[in-house]
C-alpha cells in the first residue's frame, strides 16, 4: 500500500534490468519501473552480448514518465549495426530532458537523430567517443543549460559555434 512515488524512488536504487524484474511481483509492480524518470543502460550491466539491445528495445516502448533521463554507455560489444539513432529517437518522443551518451566501442563515428538538435525539453546533454556532431540546417536547444562534448566528432568547423549559438539559456 506504499504510495507510487516512494515505490518509484525505490526502484531508482536499483539497476534497471532489476527494476524491471520487478514486474512479476504482482499486478500493482507490473508497469511500475515504466515509470522512473531515469534509465541507465550499461553495457556492463548485462551478462549476455545482446541482451542490452533487446533490453533497449522493449523498455523504451514500454517508458510511460512524463519527462526521462537516459544514460547510456555503449562499449566494444556493442554491435556495428545497432540502431542507437532509433533509441535517442525513441527518448526523445518520451520528453527527455537529461542525455548522458557515451559511445567506447571502435566502429565510425555515429549520428544521432537531427531531431535531438531541436528537443525542447533537453535541459543536459553529455556526449562522449565516437559521436558525429552532425547539425541540421535548423537548431535549436531553447532549454538547454549544461553541455558537455568530449572526444566527439565535428562535421564541419562551423559545428560548434552554431551548437553554442542555438542554446540560449546555457549556463556551462
Amino acid at each position: 500500500s506504499l504510495p507510487d512515488d516512494l515505490l518509484v524512488t525505490i526502484l531508482l536504487s536499483v539497476p534497471l534490468k532489476d527494476a524491471a524484474a520487478t514486474m512479476i511481483l504482482s499486478k500493482r509492480w507490473r508497469f511500475m519501473w515504466t515509470m522512473l524518470p531515469i534509465l541507465v543502460y550499461k553495457e556492463s550491466d548485462v551478462e549476455s552480448k545482446n541482451s542490452v539491445w533487446d533490453f533497449l528495445d522493449k523498455s523504451l516502448e514500454l517508458h510511460k514518465a512524463p519527462l526521462l533521463g537516459m544514460y547510456m554507455q555503449l562499449g566494444p560489444q556493442c554491435p556495428l549495426d545497432a540502431d542507437v539513432g532509433k533509441w535517442v529517437a525513441m527518448a526523445l518522443d518520451r520528453g527527455l530532458a537529461l542525455l548522458i551518451f557515451e559511445l567506447r566501442w571502435s566502429a565510425d563515428p555515429t549520428s544521432l537523430p537531427m531531431t535531438l538538435y531541436s528537443c525542447k525539453s533537453l535541459k543536459i546533454l553529455r556526449l562522449s567517443h565516437k559521436v558525429l556532431v552532425d547539425l541540421p540546417s535548423s537548431i535549436w536547444l531553447p532549454s538547454l543549460q549544461i553541455l558537455e562534448l568530449n572526444c566527439v566528432v565535428y562535421k564541419n568547423e562551423d559545428s560548434l559555434k552554431r551548437f553554442l549559438s542555438s542554446c540560449p539559456v546555457l549556463e556551462s
